[in-house]
């Protein structure tokens, strides 16, 4: 008898410092030099603080003047060297820009944008789906691809 109410004391004891004892997991801290997106565009909004993307799209023709192609990074807490490739649609490397320092990493910026731009011209731009490539401090970003081509002629542009 004496030796259940014992085990009983240890089973009751257990179980209420059990219940005392709560475990709460670390938070994690969000990673450092995040992307949030790569468009392709026609134009750049500068009047803010932050650039923005305007006219955002995927198809050119020869009267567009230039292809933009513009990230947004946030918590930006170490070294950036942003770089992009530009590929014809025979996969030539027809632009290279070099890596390019978005952040010397001396002090967080919460949000960045950045873009290169890419001109168009009708006499040795070939019509087709073309590439560019991004790299963030020497690694793979990401690509987008964006189709060029002759402009469509209209009923009006005939006459």
């Amino acid at each position: 008898m004496k030796r259940y109410l014992v085990i009983s004391i240890l089973v009751i004891s257990l179980i209420f410092f059990w219940n005392c004892i709560s475990f709460k997991g670390g938070y994690l801290l969000p990673s450092e030099n995040q992307v949030e997106s790569v468009h392709i565009c026609k134009k750049i909004d500068d009047s803010g603080d932050l650039l923005e993307p305007l006219d955002i799209r995927s198809e050119f023709t020869f009267k567009d003047d230039r292809v933009i192609c513009f990230i947004r990074l946030k918590d930006i807490g170490t070294r950036i060297d942003l770089r992009w490739k530009w590929y014809s649609p025979d996969k030539k490397l027809v632009r290279d820009t070099g890596n390019i320092i978005l952040s010397q990493g001396d002090r967080y910026l919460a949000a960045a944008t950045a873009y290169d731009m890419f001109q168009l011209n009708p006499e040795n731009i070939a019509e087709g789906k073309w590439t560019v490539v991004i790299f963030m401090n020497d690694k793979f970003l990401g690509k987008k691809l964006f189709q060029i081509s002759a402009p469509r002629l209209s009923f009006k542009s005939i006459i």
